[in-house]
């Protein structure tokens, strides 16, 4: 398996443990350090992918990723939001 795919399923499968740690909130910090993890990752799966052309497509997995990486901190912002 390339580098490539590699980081597209390790952003959506972080971005999907970031969507699950939404469930509790005292794994929410967990759901932080995924975050992070699920960032990186879909980060590089786009940066390959606009270097070498890989997806012939207009969506690969590395946005998906960043798009289920970020829920937890939409999340916080309408906590913050709806709190103030």
């Amino acid at each position: 398996m390339n580098l490539f795919k590699l980081s597209g399923i390790a952003s959506v499968f972080f971005g999907l443990l970031c969507c699950l740690s939404l469930i509790n909130p005292t794994y929410l910090r967990f759901g932080f350090l995924f975050t992070i993890l699920g960032f990186i990752s879909s980060t590089a799966n786009i940066y390959l992918n606009a270097k070498y052309e890989i997806t012939k497509s207009s969506f690969s997995l590395g946005y998906i990723g960043m798009i289920l990486s970020s829920v937890p901190v939409i999340f916080i912002l309408v906590l913050i939001i709806k709190n103030s």
